[in-house]
């Protein structure tokens, strides 16, 4: 009686046996895994096992998620490449097992209610890129103590309050690239003592408080490239004590007594570095600010004490130097469960100077039979 049960569950997950796999998709049995991508479907299939662990419904057009959809079970959630524009207050928040949720390249994904997230107090990966938020709630990631990668690039995002990532104590990748981003206040990275990449370039940030980066006391790999910077006032990256790589090429750099601070900075660092070409004055265009000379500083005013003060309080929070053309970041999510693979390939293996390949993830592959 008992093996006859057991066989009978074990054909609920094979393709053909009970209809408890939803039509057009294909149930496996370990992990209990439901694979509905690239089917055309426009809503979440009715009737999802209950026990199922890993869900891909990528690659489709489903337009509105709505709670009660998805069981307790469920660790991964894949639903990028949809039409979602529409989160249901409640869809995510009796998912306590969940680890990663996949909400990328959802073009219609306009706003997010601010508890859209909150419960997840597993997740470790939230994909959010290639959407169009121009904002985001502030408390939206509120209560993520697990999350370790957060993907929010190439959306329309046009600012970040301070205390956006104050709950996220355990985050190592915040990915911000390809934004509207112009300014970076006091506030706005506190809470992030274990973030290890940020990706800032390609937005349009024209001011860095001197104090953005403070605490940040484990970044190794920040990228400022193609904003609009001419200076960074009061030295922001002596608050990065372990910076090893750092970007900071296609920016208007102004050469003159603005880049005193900076200048100084790679003085006394030694981190690998893009090139940092100037930009002004006409003397001085396409110059390396970092080959400046003592006297290309005569004339300048003393840095006031306040400027001080702050390195001084910054030095003892965080952070320090560097940047290149590294393999950085990736989507360990491709690691923590494709169908039929090992998590063998580490983030870095997912992207290259940032810069996601033109398809990032294709369809998985398909998984081995599974033996009832």
């Amino acid at each position: 009686g008992r093996l006859a049960a057991l066989l009978l569950a074990a054909l609920a997950w094979v393709p053909g046996g009970s209809p408890a796999c939803p039509a057009l998709c294909t149930c496996y049995v370990s992990p209990p895994t439901v694979s509905c991508q690239a089917n055309n479907f426009s809503s979440v299939p009715t009737g999802l096992p209950p026990g199922a662990r890993r869900l891909f419904l990528q690659n489709n057009v489903i337009r509105a998620l709505r709670a009660g959809t998805f069981g307790p079970s469920t660790v991964t959630l894949w639903l990028y490449s949809n039409n979602i524009s529409s989160i249901q207050p409640g869809t995510f928040r009796h998912l306590p097992a969940l680890e990663e949720l996949d909400l990328g390249d959802n073009p219609h994904l306009r706003v997010l209610a601010p508890d859209t997230f909150h419960g997840l107090r597993r997740l470790q990966a939230l994909h959010l890129y290639r959407c169009q938020l121009a904002s985001l709630p502030s408390a939206i990631f509120r209560g993520l103590h697990s999350l370790q990668y957060l993907y929010l690039q190439e959306n329309g995002l046009l600012y970040l309050q301070d205390d956006l990532f104050a709950d996220l104590a355990n985050l190592s990748h915040l990915f911000l690239h390809g934004n509207r981003l112009r300014a970076l206040s006091e506030g706005v990275f506190r809470g992030l003592p274990s973030l290890d990449r940020l990706l800032l370039h390609a937005n349009r940030l024209a001011t860095v408080h001197r104090r953005a980066f403070r605490g940040l006391a484990r970044l190794t790999i920040l990228y400022l490239f193609n904003n609009s910077l001419a200076a960074l006032p009061g030295d922001p990256l002596a608050a990065l004590p372990a910076l090893q790589f750092l970007r900071l090429n296609a920016n208007p750099w102004a050469c003159d007594c603005r880049a005193r601070p900076l200048w100084a900075w790679f003085r006394r660092t030694r981190v690998s570095s893009s090139p940092v070409p100037c930009a002004s004055p006409p003397h001085r265009r396409g110059t390396d600010l970092r080959q400046l000379r003592p006297r290309d500083f005569d004339g300048c005013p003393e840095e006031d004490e306040e400027e001080d003060e702050g390195k001084d309080e910054d030095d003892g929070d965080g952070g320090g130097g560097g940047g290149g053309a590294v393999a950085v970041v990736g989507t360990p999510g491709r690691a923590l469960g494709r169908p039929g693979t090992l998590p063998a390939a580490p983030p870095s293996a997912f992207y290259r100077d940032g810069l996601p390949p033109h398809d990032l993830r294709g369809s998985p592959p398909p998984p081995p039979p599974s033996v009832p």
